[in-house]
């Protein structure tokens, strides 16, 4: 290990301890996802990874057909479609929609956003394919279509049919990688994944809002007051500098904003400033960052040579996560 990788562990090891300890008055975050763990002023169960609150109406379909697994985490609050006049909500994956069935009795029922955005295939000619003759593929006569060996293992034991919908196409190449398309999903075959991984369901949900062209507004996150313990899961950094060219006898201040996955201010975290010179590297302790998850500090940069580069290196500690971001000006005149 080097002088720099020493310097970095020991100094993280101090920014460790000043995190713990300006937090020490508070419980920490569970780690885990807690999916139930809040309810938003509805009642509701409220995810913190995207900021959004199941639909009670919504949550016994949710439930029942995959939760997150299958149809993603809410990206909206529910509301009335203007185009049809259901209540919706849009996941990661799906969307939900309270409509009419074929009785005309309102049901909650997943939007077929395979056929929606990926079309209905022809089906296969069964007389110019050997239909059942691969023990890898199974045959939809509903459909008129397959699903073979990763597909098809995943598709099965992921509910089929009842969850999917049926496949309304063959394998597709989209954007170089191998899909197929369901009445309600699409799956994607991501070869470079390890086992298990491979097979991934599509983001069709965020897709199709995006196409249907609804206020952006929908998909900021709702972070309440009055939800206890909320976990922040993700921090993310973004950095800037007072003057990104900069005198030899100026002194220089750089900022830095820590947020979490609902780009909300992370109070309490401590940051790793690295800075190079072109003779050598400095390690300054930033102060903890407040409660608009700023911190920030100054740099003299007496007797830097003119058209030197700076570069800075943040390193962010909060409970037990961390993260890494990097940015530098320059020395003009």
């Amino acid at each position: 290990m080097n002088n720099r990788s020493r310097a970095l562990e020991l100094v993280l090891c101090v920014a460790v301890g000043l995190t713990v300890s300006a937090s020490a008055s508070a419980e920490p975050a569970s780690t885990a996802p807690l999916y139930d763990a809040s309810a938003s002023a509805d009642g509701g169960r409220y995810f913190p990874e995207t900021g959004h609150s199941l639909d009670p109406v919504f949550e016994p379909f949710f439930d029942g057909h995959g939760a997150v697994t299958i149809l993603g985490y809410p990206i909206t609050e529910s509301y009335v479609d203007p185009y049809s006049d259901f209540l919706l909500q849009y996941f990661e994956n799906a969307r939900l929609e309270v409509a009419p069935d074929s009785q005309g009795e309102l049901a909650v029922r997943l939007t077929e956003l395979g056929v929606l955005l990926g079309g209905w295939d022809l089906p296969l000619e069964v007389e110019r394919f050997p239909i059942g003759n691969n023990p890898g593929c199974r045959y939809y006569a509903e459909s008129g279509h397959q699903v073979c060996y990763a597909f098809l293992d995943y598709y099965e034991s992921h509910g089929g049919e009842a969850v999917f919908g049926l496949p309304i196409t063959e394998l597709r190449f989209e954007d170089g990688r191998m899909v197929q398309y369901y009445q309600d999903f699409r799956l994607d075959w991501y070869p470079e994944a390890q086992d298990g991984e491979r097979i991934r369901i599509a983001p069709l949900g965020a897709d199709h809002f995006d196409l249907m062209g609804y206020p952006t507004s929908l998909l900021e996150p709702i972070v309440s007051g009055d939800l206890e313990d909320y976990p922040v899961l993700d921090i993310r950094l973004s950095s800037s500098v007072l003057k990104p060219l900069i005198g030899t006898d100026e002194t220089q201040r750089v900022y830095l904003v820590v947020s979490d996955q609902n780009r909300q201010p992370v109070a309490g975290a401590a940051a790793l400033l690295t800075i190079t010179y072109p003779d050598g590297i400095q390690f300054r302790m930033m102060p903890i960052t407040d409660s608009s998850g700023v911190t920030q500090i100054d740099i003299p940069l007496q007797g830097s040579l003119a058209g030197s580069r700076i570069a800075l290196e943040y390193t962010v500690v909060y409970d037990d996560l961390s993260a890494l971001t990097r940015d530098s000006f320059y020395i003009w005149y």
